[in-house]
């Protein structure tokens, strides 16, 4: 089949190396131009550019997919498929319909559960047990197409939103190669997602990481390990902003202290209250600071006997 691949971020590399060694190997990959990233806004190369390049296919960065000249030079390959893996552009009908047989796209999550942009963060936010990739038929409306197959997987109960991610990523590739032996073969079936099941996972803004310590303690090790690693779980000692990185639920026995309130810290930990239990901070980062570990942090600051984050 005569693919082109569309993809941006690097969670659309394994996708695109999984094909292009499982014999499916794209005639054009679409990727976003070059972009400024950094205090110093310096141009930095598409990460999927540079991974088209690596693997040596031809590669296009349009501004828009949509102009008419881009939409021409797609229509003259003749394409049999479009794959989207994390482009991170709402593509119109005039696109979709280029492809014989449409487009697919690899979504991470086990549609019709969370559409949109955030599906790793709001799967470990609710305390799901399980996550994992679907490949659907592209449609105008956001995450509804067809479902041709899913792949499912654990989520650890440790693991925070970057770990997942790259093993969503990975599964992603796997997923996307049985697909389109499917379609090749002509075997694939697509079945309609029951819409009236459908949540949906906007993206994640910097003020949706406050740590609100009045909530349980393992509600508040959702939201790090969801946060992590970007964009943080906030909080605040005194003037002071903060990242945590990592920590444990823990029992309180006693249950007396005020959410915020630190019950202990030393090289095992800072001890917090919350609405109910403690959470252990292990890794903290200070803003504008280095990611340390919770020892480190209490030998290089003074902690007032008094001391709440909040």
């Amino acid at each position: 089949m005569r693919i082109v691949f569309f993809g941006s971020s690097d969670f659309a590399i394994p996708s695109l190396k999984a094909l292009t060694e499982g014999g499916f190997r794209p005639a054009l990959v679409v990727t976003k131009p070059d972009a400024p990233r950094g205090r110093g806004r310096k141009i930095y190369d598409s990460e999927v550019k540079l991974a088209a390049q690596s693997l040596g296919l031809h590669f296009a960065q349009p501004a828009d997919p949509h102009d008419p000249k881009f939409l021409q030079e797609l229509a003259d390959l003749a394409p049999d498929l479009g794959v989207v893996v994390s482009y991170g552009v709402i593509l119109k009908p005039e696109l979709l319909s280029l492809p014989k047989h449409g487009m697919v796209n690899a979504h991470a999550s086990l549609l019709p559960l969370f559409r949109g942009a955030a599906p790793v963060q709001r799967a470990i936010r609710e305390g799901h047990p399980e996550t994992g990739v679907t490949i659907m038929r592209i449609v105008e409306q956001l995450d509804a197409g067809d479902i041709q197959l899913k792949k499912s997987t654990p989520i650890g109960a440790h693991e925070n939103a970057g770990d997942l991610r790259e093993r969503l990523a990975e599964l992603s590739g796997t997923a996307l190669l049985e697909a389109l032996q499917q379609i090749q073969a002509g075997k694939a079936k697509f079945t309609p997602q029951d819409h009236g099941k459908a949540t949906y996972a906007p993206k994640v803004e910097k003020e949706h990481g406050v740590i609100d310590w009045k909530l349980p303690a393992i509600e508040v090790d959702r939201l790090v390990r969801a946060m992590t690693p970007k964009p943080g779980a906030q909080t605040r000692l005194g003037a002071k902003r903060f990242i945590v990185m990592e920590g444990v639920v823990e029992q309180d026995i006693y249950g007396l202290g005020i959410p915020g309130a630190l019950q202990s810290s030393g090289e095992e930990g800072i001890r917090v209250c919350t609405g109910k239990d403690l959470f252990r901070i292990t890794r903290i980062k200070p803003d504008n600071g280095r990611n340390m570990t919770a020892g480190e942090f209490v030998r290089g600051h003074h902690i007032a006997p008094d001391a709440r984050f909040g």
